[in-house]
């Protein structure tokens, strides 16, 4: 029986050497990969060299790449030459996307500065849009708005509220509710914050956290020991129409990843022990996919 949506995991959260990465997907039967630091190297750094190499032993074993992990504007919106830097990127980004087959490059919408956001924030952020919009039109890519804590659009409420401000049929939610419990009185994310974007979301990220003392947390843990219901959140996805894919993105270690390898995930340090606790959690929800 196929599953309710096809299934990948962002690469460095097994390793960051395609051999390891392909034998992860054969065991757990995958149907693809998402692209984030590989070699060693930032998704932005990837070489032309690296991006043929992905793509040939992706379609040597059956592996779709239906999404690139970029971190464009993860950067302030009131600094002009980050913005210019981060559309630059951009660029690179749907250049890299068209090399390996992905329909969709996931962006962030800038550093927080209040919570929840303002209207003007909101509209700040929002006013970066319009180009990579036309970019991404051009290149027949879908953007993919991530809802991110440290960003100006994380709970449902705000990543509503931001497409709002934005047209185009080629704008949708990378949607990841563990993100919203590292924020302060979050509550019900499934519950509450999903129905707010349920008919945008295109991609879904899959990692768990719980507050301690009602604090948010400092470190995601084992899928199923945090406060997101997946099980319930795929249903809902299920009942929403939802045809996208869902990633896993671990980021829970037993030695704990660092705010900072949290925060912009990169490189050898950051895959050094992912394998076990992505292997432990993958299983956990190819059982939630496989029953639902």
């Amino acid at each position: 029986m196929p599953r309710s949506f096809p299934l990948a995991i962002i690469t460095d959260e097994v390793s960051q050497e395609l051999d390891r990465i392909i034998a992860f997907a054969r065991d757990f039967r995958l149907d693809g990969l998402e692209i984030r630091s590989m070699f060693g190297r930032a998704f932005k750094d990837l070489t032309s060299a690296d991006l043929k190499q992905i793509r040939a032993r992706a379609d040597a074993a059956a592996l779709k790449l239906p999404c690139c992990a970029s971190p464009v504007f993860k950067c302030d919106v009131d600094q002009p030459a980050q913005v210019r830097a981060h559309v630059d990127i951009f660029k690179r980004s749907l250049d890299a996307a068209h090399a390996l087959g992905s329909g969709i490059v996931r962006v962030f919408a800038f550093h927080r500065k209040h919570t929840p956001s303002t209207r003007d924030d909101l509209r700040r952020a929002a006013e970066q849009f319009p180009a990579l919009l036309d970019l991404a039109r051009q290149a027949k890519v879908t953007v993919g708005i991530e809802n991110e804590y440290t960003t100006m659009v994380a709970s449902g409420a705000e990543t509503r509220d931001f497409l709002a401000l934005l047209d185009g049929p080629n704008l949708g939610v990378v949607w990841d509710p563990c993100n919203i419990v590292f924020m302060p009185d979050s509550g019900d994310v499934v519950r509450e914050d999903y129905p707010a974007v349920a008919k945008r979301v295109i991609h879904y990220h899959v990692k768990d956290a719980r507050r301690v003392n009602g604090k948010p947390p400092e470190h995601c843990v084992e899928l199923g020991q945090g406060e997101v219901d997946h099980p319930l959140q795929i249903a809902e996805l299920r009942k929403a129409g939802f045809q996208g894919w869902a990633s896993l993105e671990t980021h829970w270690r037993q030695k704990p990843l660092s705010a900072e390898e949290q925060h912009l995930p990169a490189g050898y340090g950051f895959s050094a022990n992912a394998e076990p606790s992505s292997r432990i959690c993958m299983a956990h929800l190819a059982r939630w996919l496989d029953q639902a």
